[in-house]
């Protein structure tokens, strides 16, 4: 007994540290706190500290493990000491971080197995160099294979896609499986034959990596959830922005047509430049784009107004009855995006630069083309093959191009991206097929 509680001493420091860097495995990128540098460094020294000194006085079960439990829960704290993140975010990234390590643990005690007259125990309990080269590079290639093929794939995990209840479970089971493995299994069952040892080493393994798959793919499925929510209400307030478009349009033509008639009875009065100059500016707010599709009339003519008060020249060549076939809120929703993003992106090129927009839609042997060609300032930012918003309110923002891509594939088409020259270029290919019962 004496042996094994001596050796505990490294293993409990060893482990403290372990955990830390797991923990910070699993929180970069979440936001830091004021003096983040300074709480890591005095959190982790506490901890280390607290490992070191809690005593092993006994090989109880039931105390061995509460001194374990500890240690679990200190290191989770250093993610609610030094990050901005709620309780749920803590829990998802504690039981992430176990789970990482059991696997590391499971894996050195499987290579103990397998030679077990290099690894294992001195006489004096100490550890010794084998062994803990074995821990470290365990845990070296574990945390780093698990940051590569789910941590990194999944950085924009954020307090939104995390919930409470789900959380918790899993930290509750990732703890259950790792106090089994490191203090049940250890000292309750007796039959630690070869095969058996080995069989429960990798069955740990398993579960804790079905563990971290299953805590990603809630978090994928709730953000899909979420994405969806918005993506209705979106389109929900499409329908209505392009009502109260469609009648700003109709107003707007109607004043311009009432007042160029009024200008007209004052042609005598008002001095020729001043009358050329203020018809032209009439003409030019009055002057309808028509595509002879009602919805596109509405779009462009609005976006036509926005590009003419921020200096941006607007060219479209539009063929609207190629889009017939497309429901009403779809077409809004599609050119509304692709024509705000254009204008977005145009309106922040420098002073001096020319700002045009071009817009084309044409029928090509059985396919819509559909092409949007701007200029941008910058780079932009792609993540796995995507577009993401260059917006810093990551979460409000970026659904614009989720809508397009949603709509491209409900009519089963696909679009493209060039960004030679500086001159961002959209090609969307629609197949042209017959009108279905849609939605208006």
């Amino acid at each position: 007994m004496e042996l094994w509680i001596n050796a505990l001493l490294p293993i409990k420091v060893f482990n403290a540290a372990i955990l830390i860097a797991a923990m910070l495995m699993f929180s970069h990128g979440l936001p830091k706190k004021d003096h983040f540098q300074r709480r890591l460094f005095l959190w982790a020294l506490f901890s280390l500290f607290a490992a070191a000194a809690i005593p092993i006085i006994t090989d109880s079960l039931w105390y061995v493990t509460s001194v374990f439990l500890v240690m679990y829960l200190l290191s989770m704290l250093t993610v609610r000491i030094c990050y901005r993140v709620s309780w749920p975010m803590v829990f998802f990234i504690a039981a992430a971080a176990f789970s990482a390590d059991h696997i590391a643990s499971m894996l050195d005690s499987i290579i103990s197995l397998f030679r077990p007259e290099i690894l294992q125990y001195s006489d004096t309990g100490l550890l010794n160099i084998p062994v803990l080269l074995n821990f470290v590079l365990c845990r070296v290639l574990v945390f780093g294979l698990v940051d590569l093929l789910i941590v990194r794939k999944n950085r924009d995990v954020d307090d939104d896609s995390i919930r409470f209840a789900p959380s918790l479970l899993i930290l509750i089971i990732s703890l259950i499986v790792n106090l089994y493995m490191n203090i049940v299994f250890s000292n309750l069952v007796t039959d630690r034959s070869f095969w058996l040892s080995l069989f429960n080493f990798a069955m740990n393994i398993v579960i804790s990596l079905l563990l971290l798959l299953c805590q990603y793919a809630m978090v994928r499925e709730g953000r899909m959830r979420t994405q969806l929510q918005i993506a209705n209400l979106l389109r929900a307030q499409a329908r209505e922005q392009y009502r109260i478009s469609k009648e700003n349009v109709e107003a707007i033509s109607m004043k311009c047509h009432d007042l160029k008639h009024l200008l007209l009875a004052l042609r005598g009065v008002i001095d020729s430049k001043e009358f050329d100059s203020m018809m032209e500016t009439i003409d030019s707010y009055g002057a309808e784009i028509q595509t002879n599709n009602e919805v596109l009339d509405v779009v462009f003519q609005e976006k036509n107004f926005r590009c003419r008060k921020l200096g941006i020249q607007f060219t479209c060549i539009i063929d609207g009855t190629a889009v017939d076939f497309m429901g009403t809120t779809d077409q809004y929703i599609l050119f509304g995006n692709l024509l705000d993003n254009a204008i977005e992106a145009v309106s922040q090129l420098p002073e001096g630069e020319i700002k045009n927009i071009q817009v084309t839609v044409r029928r090509d042997k059985g396919f819509v083309i559909i092409t949007t060609e701007n200029g941008y300032a910058g780079e932009l930012q792609w993540d796995g093959g995507r577009l993401r918003t260059s917006k810093k309110d990551k979460q409000s923002h970026g659904y614009g191009i989720l809508s397009i891509e949603k709509i491209v594939h409900k009519y089963g088409g696909r679009y493209s991206i060039n960004t030679e020259d500086q001159i961002f270029a959209m090609n969307i290919v629609l197949p042209a097929i017959q009108r279905e019962t849609m939605e208006k």
